[in-house]
C-alpha cells in the first residue's frame, strides 16, 4: 500500500477509472431499471445513489490533488481530466438537487 501512494500517477489513473465506472453504473445502469415498479429496485437504487454520490464528489478531488504530483507531460492531462470529471459531477448533483427540491414541475 505504501508503494501505491508513493506513485501519484497510479493513484490519479485509478481514481479516474473508479470515477468512470461508478458514474457509468450510476447514470446508465440505473436508467434500465427506472421503468420497473419493484420496491426492491427503488430501494436499491436509492441506497446506491446515497453511497455513490459522496464517493463521486470526493474521489475526483482526491485524484486532482494527486495529479499535481505527477511528473512530465501527463500532469496537465490528468489535471484537466480530473477537473472535468469533478465539474461534471458537481453540475449533475446541483441539477438533481434543484429539480428534486425547488422546481415545482420536477418528477
Amino acid at each position: 500500500m505504501k508503494r501505491f501512494f508513493k506513485q501519484p500517477l497510479k493513484v490519479s489513473f485509478w481514481s479516474l477509472i473508479f470515477t468512470f465506472v461508478v458514474l457509468s453504473v450510476l447514470l446508465i445502469d440505473l436508467e434500465f431499471f427506472s421503468n420497473t415498479d419493484s420496491d426492491f429496485v427503488y430501494t436499491a437504487s436509492k441506497v446506491y445513489i446515497a453511497i455513490a454520490l459522496p464517493v463521486l464528489i470526493v474521489n475526483p478531488l482526491f485524484g486532482l490533488i494527486y495529479s499535481f504530483f505527477v511528473e512530465g507531460y501527463r500532469k496537465i492531462i490528468f489535471i484537466l481530466l480530473h477537473f472535468a470529471s469533478a465539474g461534471t459531477i458537481s453540475i449533475y448533483a446541483f441539477l438533481a438537487f434543484m429539480f428534486r427540491y425547488f422546481v415545482p414541475f420536477a418528477p
